[in-house]
């Protein structure tokens, strides 16, 4: 049996090991000039997951960034505290462009947990929906239509977990209704 490329001593120039990806991550405050690895473990499309991300929400954002049409360029998830300027913990998703044209990091709190369920009152009727598929897909909202209030967005990805994907073409009319707009 012959031994590995890996243990050898002189080792091919064109030699390609097993793929191993790693990503520099801005920290949030105190310290945002710090950066830290995280390895990304899952790839699917353009999406590529670093540990952390719950297994039972990769489909959904998949599927969620391909209603969107966010194809045009690659989408780090990632799970870490999100904090404001300040220093107060948030819970909701930031998103960052990384250095270098590495692509878009989408940080989802660490505070959220994929069992936490809330309860949403849409169109008079009362849903029970998973917090943290509301906060990512408010999130994948907020980037594709960059012109949206964080509240419009918010409502637009109740009405989409609620009723499905044909919501995402009308806003309501009435208080912060204004009409229908084309999706991207």
């Amino acid at each position: 049996m012959k031994k590995s490329i890996r243990h050898e001593k002189i080792v091919p120039i064109n030699w390609i090991d097993d793929e191993e990806r790693w990503i520099p991550v801005p920290s949030n405050a105190p310290h945002p000039r710090r950066k830290r690895t995280k390895e990304i473990v899952y790839v699917k499309g353009n999406c590529s997951f670093a540990t952390g991300v719950p297994k039972s929400i990769i489909d959904f954002i998949y599927r969620s960034v391909r209603k969107l049409r966010l194809t045009d360029r690659p989408l780090i998830f990632s799970r870490a505290t999100v904090r404001n300027p300040s220093g107060l913990i948030l819970k909701e998703v930031s998103i960052r462009e990384l250095d270098w044209g590495v692509g878009t990091l989408i940080t989802i709190p660490r505070a959220l947990r994929y069992r936490d369920m809330t309860t949403l009152c849409v169109a008079d009727t009362t849903y029970t929906v998973r917090l943290m598929e509301l906060a990512v897909l408010s999130g994948l909202i907020r980037l594709a239509l960059p012109g949206r209030s964080l509240r419009s967005c918010a409502d637009m990805a109740a009405r989409v977990i609620v009723h499905g994907w044909n919501q995402l073409g009308e806003t309501p009319k009435g208080p912060g209704g204004t009409g229908h707009f084309q999706s991207p």
